[in-house]
């Protein structure tokens, strides 16, 4: 009699070999994909590295320029406020002079000392001075031309044909002090069309006009300075400098301040100021060049990043020695390279030990196995068209007996889900074929009397119009008025019936995309209440679009409806987030409040705060919003007290938190 191989000794044989091959396949590929992502992650690392290098370049020019261009912008301000504060200290000093006059002392006098007083003082680096005309345009103090003092001067003007002390007194003598802009010659400089800004306030003691300005150029000048100071003292890293330069050439920050590579400098160093500029000009950018020898500097290769200031024809830039950002990546891609070697070392040792364990396993698991396997595939295979629960007590092991009693709880609970599935489904259908009757009875039946009523009315006024006296024509528009209100509130009552049957699937919603249509059909709303309505930073939720868009626009709506008499109204819809996954939203007014007995009140269908010539609502929005924002799964409630109203709600984050 032939002899045959035991099924479970050859079983074991062949997955084992099976095995042994699939660990080698998988270990080899493993280590070969090891490998790829090594190479691949060293070269992003690389070229990662670089960006964030010329990135971080980029940044700190950014960042100089955004400074000197914030400093720029307010030339004119810092000018205003610097020679309003000259003039209120020198009216100050004027009017103590006035004050601590001797009773009795002669108006001419007392004028002197003021004068005295105010001819010897300075500022602004010595340019800034001070002046005084009387109400008639005659000349009291001007300390840098005494000769003019005691002269007329509503004559004079400016370079571009202002009368300046006309100009002058009409500030004083409308509002008692103000600037006053003009063209005159600046000492020094050509021409004679330069902007001056000056600053008069009334003496009312003396009847004197106090005054002073300065110049628009020379205080860009003074910032210009303070720029280049500031940015000389930033330092970056272990050698890192900002430098600055003018489209001619001139450096005017860096270890090169003060000179003129372009026209002094040799050919090497010209040729990398020249690119730097023609960078800049074209709107800034990073170039690669060697530093020159010769110009004092270190030798090496370099990366630099420029940009323009154009009003003021500079050029502003740092830079960085590549030689030490490729150390820099080259260390991170050695730390790449131990760690992938560290990973091939890990996973040879365990698919070794793997491979034994499954060896030993297989070989006590595939006897065991065997026996029950057909039993409990056939059950199975019965249970699933069936529903008729597995024999768990004929099965020898008892792993095999616990997944046979899990199998016939799973059995059980199918059957259950089954019939809760169905009973679910009958109800579903009894409730959507009554909300879609009564939709029909409230968009059509209820509705269809109401219009044919106003129709009515409207053409029995129309037809009666010669013969009906002011009362009867008003109480025609009560009647078509009524109708109106009747049909809102129908058609109020269907949305709130709506708002809880199943609409769309709950999707993720952009609050900030949500609320643009929502504020455009309110366009014209807030624009006949002059409101400004803000909306902060806002989230993304988890919700029905169509839905949260009515709760915002009946927010929105109550908040411009409700409007302050007294004040012009501001609505803010903001955001923040909750523990948990969720967000908080507000949205807020300054308008006439909820008294607090009726704050929860308003929340219940038809319910209504109405005040004396205010339009009343249908009482339905704010219920609306309730059960829109419970249907969600948040809660809305309402803050108020006389400087406004605070609505707030709570909605679940996208993505769903379990």
């Amino acid at each position: 009699m032939t002899s045959k191989p035991g099924l479970i000794h050859q079983l074991t044989l062949r997955i084992a070999a099976t095995v042994v091959v699939a660990l080698a396949t998988l270990t080899g590929l493993w280590v070969a994909a090891e490998y790829s992502q090594f190479t691949a992650t060293a070269e992003k690392a690389r070229a990662d590295g670089e960006e964030r290098l010329r990135t971080q370049l980029r940044y700190i020019v950014d960042d100089a320029i955004a400074l000197i261009e914030v400093e720029r912008r307010s030339t004119e301000a810092r000018v205003e406020r610097i020679i309003r504060d000259r003039v209120d200290e020198a009216h100050a000093i004027a009017a103590n002079v006035v004050r601590t006059a001797p009773p009795g002392e002669p108006r001419e006098v007392v004028a002197a000392h003021v004068r005295e007083a105010l001819r010897p003082i300075r500022f602004n680096d010595g340019r800034g001075y001070f002046f005084a005309f009387d109400m008639a345009g005659i000349e009291q103090l001007f300390a840098a031309r005494p000769e003019l003092e005691g002269k007329d001067m509503l004559g004079m003007t400016g370079a571009r044909g202002e009368f300046v002390v006309r100009d002058m007194l009409d500030i004083v003598k409308a509002q008692g002090e103000g600037f006053y802009r003009y063209y005159w010659t600046q000492p020094g400089k050509p021409g004679d069309d330069h902007l001056k800004i000056a600053y008069v306030k009334k003496l009312e003691a003396l009847d004197w006009v106090i005054g002073t300005g300065e110049y628009v150029e020379d205080m860009e000048a003074a910032i210009q300075a303070e720029m280049l100071a500031r940015l000389s003292k930033l330092h970056f890293a272990d050698t890192g400098y900002l430098f600055a330069g003018r489209f001619d050439g001139t450096s005017l920050a860096g270890p090169l301040a003060g000179r003129n590579v372009l026209a002094e400098g040799p050919p090497e160093a010209a040729a990398i100021v020249a690119q730097l500029i023609d960078t800049a000009r074209a709107g800034g950018g990073h170039i690669v060049y060697d530093v020159p020898r010769n110009i004092g500097l270190a030798p090496v290769r370099k990366v630099s990043y420029v940009a323009p200031v154009a009003d003021w024809d500079w050029y502003v830039g740092t830079g960085t020695a590549l030689d030490a950002a490729e150390a820099l990546i080259g260390a991170e891609a050695e730390v790449l390279r131990r760690g992938m070697l560290i990973k091939v070392a890990i996973g040879a040792a365990v698919a070794v030990a793997l491979l034994g364990a499954i060896l030993a396993f297989i070989r006590a698991a595939a006897i065991r196995a065997a026996r029950d396997t057909a039993d409990l595939d056939q059950g199975l295979a019965a249970a699933s068209a069936t529903l008729l629960p597995l024999d768990a007590e004929s099965l020898t092991f008892a792993e095999h007996h616990r997944v046979a009693l899990a199998a016939n709880r799973l059995i059980e609970r199918r059957r259950e889900a089954e019939d809760e599935l169905r009973e679910h489904g009958r109800q579903l259908e009894r409730i959507n074929d009554d909300l879609e009757r009564f939709a029909y009875v409230a968009s059509h039946d209820l509705q269809e009397p109401l219009r044919t009523v106003r129709l009515f009315l409207q053409l029995l006024e129309k037809r009666l119009a010669g013969k009906l006296d002011d009362e009867c024509r008003e109480y025609i528009a009560f009647a078509v008025q009524g109708a109106e209100r009747m049909r809102a509130n129908i058609l109020g009552l269907l949305a709130y019936s709506r708002a809880n049957a199943d609409g769309e699937r709950s999707m993720q919603v952009d609050v900030a995309e949500l609320l643009r249509p929502v504020l455009d059909d309110l366009r014209g709303a807030i624009e006949a209440a002059g409101a400004a309505v803000t909306v902060g930073a806002m989230p993304s939720v988890a919700g029905e679009p169509a839905q949260l868009a009515a709760v915002f626009q009946n927010l929105i709506g109550n908040a411009l409806r409700y409007r302050h008499p007294d004040r012009p109204p501001r609505v803010e819809v903001s955001a923040r987030p909750l523990d948990g996954g969720e967000w908080e939203f507000a949205v807020a007014d300054n308008g006439i409040g909820i008294p607090e007995e009726y704050r929860e009140a308003v929340f219940e269908p038809f319910r209504r705060f109405n005040q004396p010539g205010y339009e009343s609502g249908t009482g339905i929005g704010l219920a609306l919003c309730r059960r829109v924002i419970e249907k969600h799964g948040g809660r809305i409630r309402a803050q108020s007290d006389h400087t406004g109203t605070t609505m707030i709600f709570t909605l679940p984050g996208f993505p769903l938190t379990p």
